[in-house]
């Protein structure tokens, strides 16, 4: 049988609705084994300093990206050379799923991006699986009780004392890194979410392809009620 490939997918955006900025990807395996990773600065919003003004992470224009850009780490690339450019790596390495920490935000804000520069129709062109990793983790490693007790114990946890299942979170009980801090820079957060899913994958479950619920913390607090920490934002 053939191995899987997977694109793990991450997204930085000025708002929950769109206009994403920051676009990168690794190409990986079950194993977590990065065949290869993209990044891209969306050059048609990153420039718009009207939309910029309200990114989550406007102050990364000057601690991250500028350094980047100077380095080499990532370009300035016009949306339709991105699209042209993912679709080309899905081809070339014949990508069976497309995965990614609260796939139901990227995906959207991606289609949205897509339709508010001008385009139409659907940026995946090919028949892939989806795969929200968030699911995945929520189902398996964060289901464990050593994450709910570890969580409580470092104050993982919302106002609302529900324990945390964000991507940070998952990552820093997957590597034991318990003071790790996210990036929110697109590729970094790739990089994570695909030892995340390669750690769900080695708990031998079943895996919930195509689910995207939405609000996957709720198996990790079954007692939860409402929580003004909003779990399924880019920040949770």
């Amino acid at each position: 049988m053939k191995s899987k490939t997977i694109l793990v997918l991450d997204t930085e955006t000025v708002g929950l609705e769109g206009h994403v900025y920051d676009v990168g990807y690794t190409i990986t395996n079950k194993r977590g084994d990065i065949l290869a990773e993209r990044n891209w600065l969306v050059e048609e919003n990153f420039t718009n300093p009207k939309k910029m003004m309200g990114a989550f992470y406007a102050g990364k224009h000057f601690t991250h990206y500028a350094r980047m850009l100077q380095d080499g780490e990532i370009r300035l690339t016009a949306w339709a050379d991105i699209v042209a450019a993912l679709r080309a790596d899905m081809a070339a390495f014949s990508v069976d799923i497309i995965a990614a920490y609260n796939a139901g935000f990227d995906f959207r804000v991606i289609a949205q991006t897509h339709a508010d520069l001008g385009f139409s129709g659907a940026i995946i062109e090919s028949p892939v699986q989806v795969l929200d990793i968030w699911q995945f983790a929520c189902e398996t490693k964060l289901q464990q009780k050593q994450y709910a007790n570890i969580a409580r114990s470092l104050g993982w946890v919302s106002p609302a004392g529900n324990i945390k299942t964000g991507a940070e979170f998952a990552y820093r009980f997957v590597c034991g890194d318990h003071s790790f801090i996210e990036d929110h820079t697109a590729l970094s957060d790739a990089r994570i979410e695909t030892a995340i899913l390669a750690e769900c994958y080695r708990q031998k479950k079943s895996v919930p392809y195509g689910k995207i619920n939405g609000a996957p913390w709720r198996l990790v607090n079954p007692k939860a009620g409402n929580d003004a920490n909003i779990h399924g934002s880019k920040v949770a």
